[in-house]
Formats: C-alpha cells, structure tokens, sequence
C-alpha cells in the first residue's frame, strides 16, 4: 500500500465509492480488514442522530446504517482524500453508538 490506512482517512476506492476509515489505525495490517462508513454524495440525507454532514476533506454524507468491513487490499489502489477532523469523527462516533444501541 502507498499509504498506511488510519482511522478518520476518507478514501475513493478504484470502483468511485468514497469511504470513511472507521476502524483503528493499524487493524488492517493486524487483520487484512479495514471497518468503514460508505459515503454519500452531500445533500442525500440530513444531519440527524444516525448520519452525519461532513464538509471536508470531500461534501458527503455519514450513515452510521452504511458501516462495512472491507478487505484492505482494496485500499491498495485508493485515492486519500484527507482525514475529517476530530469534532466530526466525535460526531460519527456518536451516531454509531446510537445506530449500534451502546
């Protein structure tokens, strides 16, 4: 991989899916698997307890309900498109919590 995988990274993956790292830093190397929130384009779903705006690094969209394990391999090829900030991973962590009942 050209670049470690870190938890907050949003990825485009070769197949055009962007995908927010949700997993920690580390895991996909420890396992060969990478936790994340599939994005959506911004504008699809509102600001609410199970999804969440996110401005940068790219407009889109975090539903906690889109959390997928996916095989680090895949990332091999990815674009990095930046790492939101913590207030923002504070918030999805929130709306997975509430999603997940913890």
């Amino acid at each position: 991989m050209t670049r470690e995988i870190k938890r907050g990274d949003v990825r485009t993956l070769p197949d055009g899916r962007d995908v927010l790292v949700f997993s920690l830093s580390g895991l996909d190397e420890a396992y060969g698997a990478v936790l994340g929130i599939v994005l959506h384009p911004a504008g699809r779903y509102p600001d609410t307890a199970m999804s969440v705006v996110i401005d940068n690094p790219i407009p889109c969209t975090a539903v906690a309900v889109n959390l997928q394990q996916l095989r680090a391999v895949r990332f091999a090829e990815a674009t990095h498109r930046g790492t939101v900030d913590p207030a923002t991973m504070a918030r999805v962590d929130q709306s997975l919590r509430a999603v997940l009942d913890l």
